[in-house]
């Protein structure tokens, strides 16, 4: 049971929330998947009765975008909070966004919340997404190894194959690190041009190396272009393991159409992810259904729906346990609360539920990582106690 935090609770009529979002520009499939599940939450949390600590206020949301753009999400940023007096601002806030908006937070002391972002820079600034080094590059080698160990795949020599921005550089000396404490071998890079909608170079430069595996965090721009050269050169020899849109986003199914997603997408390839609608777990299941039954959306639901679905319950938890429009009180409300593992609002396969570490990202911070299926759906292959099926390989 949650408890509001020290100081006396209020009755506002309604709670200004700021969600910032990239729904246009090159990052806009987070926006575009992750807005309209956040906002079917908060719907249902108003109709349920608001934040009942508060007297049943409502929650308000006030709409962003920051098109994919840095400088346009700080911009934003200082709009809602000194024009439109939010309480606290909440978007998908990818890691170049993180940064531009944690300068924002700190100045004017008001709590943010990123859904994905793989830092959490300020006193202010928390995320929901994973850590490059505990969250990112260890669940990746991790999954190698485990491929080695117990599936007989033989995975010594390594590239590695990343969006050439900060976090996929971030994820990728993280990696170098883990892998070669870990005794693998590492052949060479990729890094892929985050603009860029042609991998053919890129692809001819993984064959080049001769790796039984490339590991990388991946945009999905960059996971489109690279599996289009994959298919296009017919090149399916080195395992591709990378996360997290770039490989597991329902979008590259529409981006690449059947024809290429049935031959590049299932086929020696698997992808880490926050969260999958192949779940199990009786929380995700529920979810996944009523946003296919109210979106209509069918295989185009992905781990961002379910971040944003998430993120809004995240919210409901901090404000009742916060009490107030306070932005202090949200902020020690953000870190004291916790959905444990097992709980009807926790939409992600983690032992320790969600809650937040000293650096404001999140104490349990392991992923699952995916394979394709030709249906279009996903299986969970990692870790073994959300699988769903093993992992399998196919050349």
């Amino acid at each position: 049971m949650l408890l509001p935090v020290a100081g006396k609770a209020e009755d506002a009529k309604t709670v200004r929330i700021g969600v910032l979002d990239s729904m246009t520009g090159v990052f806009s499939d987070f926006g575009q998947q992750g807005r309209p599940a956040f906002q079917y939450v908060i719907d249902k949390v108003n109709k349920d009765g608001g934040i009942k600590s508060m007297g049943g206020a409502k929650i308000e949301l006030v709409l962003a975008d920051s098109a994919s753009q840095a400088g346009r999400a700080a911009t934003e940023a200082r709009r809602l909070i000194t024009q439109e007096n939010v309480s606290l601002v909440v978007g998908v806030l990818l890691t170049p966004e993180m940064l531009a908006v944690s300068p924002i937070a700190d100045e004017f002391k008001t709590p943010v919340l990123s859904h994905s972002a793989a830092g959490a820079r300020g006193d202010y600034m928390f995320s929901m997404g994973l850590p490059y080094d505990r969250g990112y590059a260890k669940t990746m080698v991790e999954f190698v190894q485990e491929l080695n160990k117990s599936h007989k795949f033989n995975l010594k020599n390594v590239a590695l194959v990343y969006s050439n921005y900060e976090a996929g550089q971030q994820v990728n000396k993280a990696l170098q690190r883990r892998l070669t404490e870990a005794g693998f071998n590492i052949v060479g890079e990729v890094p892929l041009e985050l603009q860029s909608d042609d991998q053919t170079a890129a692809m001819l430069r993984l064959k080049s190396l001769n790796a039984d595996v490339a590991l990388g965090q991946v945009s999905p721009r960059n996971g489109t272009g690279l599996f289009r050269a994959r298919y296009s050169l017919g090149f399916f020899d080195t395992v591709l393991i990378g996360g997290t849109a770039g490989y597991t986003d329902p979008v590259l199914w529409k981006d690449l159409g059947d024809k290429i997603g049935q031959a590049a997408l299932t086929r020696n390839l698997f992808g880490f992810a926050f969260s999958s609608t192949a779940s199990r777990t009786p929380s995700v299941q529920k979810l996944t259904e009523e946003l296919r039954a109210t979106a209509k959306q069918g295989h185009d639901i992905g781990q961002s729906a379910i971040q944003g679905a998430q993120a809004a319950r995240l919210i409901q938890r901090v404000l009742e346990l916060a009490g107030s429009t306070d932005r202090d009180k949200i902020k020690a409300a953000f870190e004291q609360v916790k959905i444990p593992s097992g709980d009807a609002d926790l939409y992600l396969d983690r032992v320790g539920g969600l809650s937040f570490g000293p650096d404001h990202m999140p104490n349990d911070s392991t992923g699952v990582m995916i394979q394709w299926k030709a249906d279009k759906s996903q299986d969970i292959v990692y870790p073994a106690q959300y699988a769903t099926a093993p992992p399998s390989a196919k050349k």
